[in-house]
């Protein structure tokens, strides 16, 4: 017997999940990524480097950002070009902002709904409409940041290999230092709020990150330090599901908030590391839901290094200059830290600077097989124990704590 869920709901894309049913026990779990197929590695190929990161960037609206300097960091390594601080900054500034929009989207307006009980945001509003409000202001304060260094809200074409189109003004910077530490408070509140919610989905075992907070050079895990996703994560095709699915030798692994924050903990700023510092025994159990608490301190992080690095770049002012790009054959891999965990861009460029081969792995890919894992140990707890209604709705906020994007996901075709 097999029970199908319906589609998820609050989550970005189409997908759902058959729960097969063997003697009266849980067998297996399918997570059925449906979206229509989409073939930007293909689209890539033989166009000229310079206009990657713009077409990469319509991967995703709520992360275009994190495509845009993934496929700018994978350019520039395999060109062997080096740029200085101040562009990393307001690279990693853009990205902070693209975690401030995101998480506050998925938190307040995804997942706050499950917390008090209601179907969605707007009935939730009802009755917690300042709830609503704060998380509103989260995410538009993340999405001033990304217009400032992406170009705009969605689809930004301003991240471009050696610097930028346009450069953050004085002004913009004094604004994000100032309305970064005014926005605390209610980050702070998000830490409460989110910490009530209880273990499900399982505990991860393996979790993967980049080397750096928000971009490497490499990744690692809670068994190894400094690899390339070429000597350890194997991808392979799935005949339900339009996304490949990623195994680290062999096992579902975890990325994300709580990869990070168990992985990288030490590297966040001070009341963020405090914060974390108090949940984390629970954290370390690896649930799961979480994730969602990590989502959450993340939040916390975001406004105090937003505020460091707005403070530093007014400090040592900005030169304006960008680094000269000359094409020449090569190979390189950018690695970022999207909202949802590790993103992967990784392209061979020929000596006329044209794209040979590209390869891009989103973080719900990575987190594909794991999600599977997640969705079966939830069902065997619940499955004849619990009504099967509360049963799909318990697997469906399984999901839900992975922030999947599964739009994102989808890279080919099923033939």
């Amino acid at each position: 017997m097999i029970i199908e869920t319906r589609e998820f709901t609050r989550v970005e894309g189409n997908g759902k999940a058959e729960i097969v049913i063997e003697d009266g026990e849980v067998k297996d779990v399918r997570l059925k990524i449906i979206e229509g197929p989409r073939f930007f590695e293909l689209l890539t190929l033989g166009r000229h480097y310079y206009d990657v990161p713009d077409l990469e960037a319509r991967i995703c609206a709520i992360c275009y950002l994190s495509h845009s300097v993934a496929s700018v960091l994978g350019i520039e390594r395999a060109f062997g070009v080096e740029v200085p601080e101040e562009i990393q900054l307001i690279r990693e500034l853009g990205l902070i902002g693209e975690f401030l929009e995101s998480h506050s989207l998925h938190l307040y307006l995804l997942v706050a709904p499950d917390l008090f009980g209601y179907p969605d945001a707007i009935r939730m509003a009802t009755k917690h409409g300042e709830l609503v409000k704060e998380g509103l202001a989260l995410k538009s304060f993340g999405n001033r940041i990304r217009v400032m260094v992406g170009g705009r809200e969605i689809h930004g074409i301003n991240v471009k290999p050696g610097g930028f189109g346009r450069w953050p003004l004085p002004e913009e910077l004094e604004a994000v230092e100032r309305e970064a530490d005014g926005l605390l408070t209610i980050a702070r509140r998000s830490v409460r709020l989110f910490s009530e919610i209880g273990p499900y989905g399982g505990k991860a075992e393996l979790f993967v990150a980049t080397d750096g907070y928000l971009t490497g050079e490499s990744l690692i895990s809670n068994i190894e330090k400094n690899f390339h996703y070429t000597e350890r994560i194997e991808e392979r095709p799935l005949v339900y599901s339009f996304a490949k699915q990623s195994l680290y030798n062999g096992r579902p692994f975890l990325v994300g908030s709580l990869a990070r924050l168990l992985l990288k903990g030490d590297s966040l700023t001070p009341l963020a590391r405090r914060l974390f510092e108090e949940h984390r025994e629970k954290l370390e159990t690896g649930y799961v839901s979480y994730n969602n608490l990590a989502q959450a301190i993340e939040l916390v992080y975001s406004l105090e290094r937003a505020k460091e690095i707005a403070k530093t770049l007014l400090d040592g002012g900005i030169e304006r200059e960008n680094v000269p790009v000359e094409a020449r054959e090569g190979e390189g891999i950018g690695y970022v830290e999207a909202p949802r965990g590790v993103l992967i861009h990784h392209y061979r460029i020929d000596g006329n600077g044209s794209i040979s081969y590209s390869n891009i792995i989103t973080p719900t890919a990575l987190n594909h097989a794991m999600m599977e894992r997640a969705l079966l140990w939830e069902a065997r707890e619940l499955y004849g124990e619990v009504p099967e209604e509360e049963m799909l709705g318990r697997l469906e906020e399984t999901v839900r704590a992975f922030d999947p994007c599964i739009s994102c996901s989808v890279h080919f075709a099923k033939l």
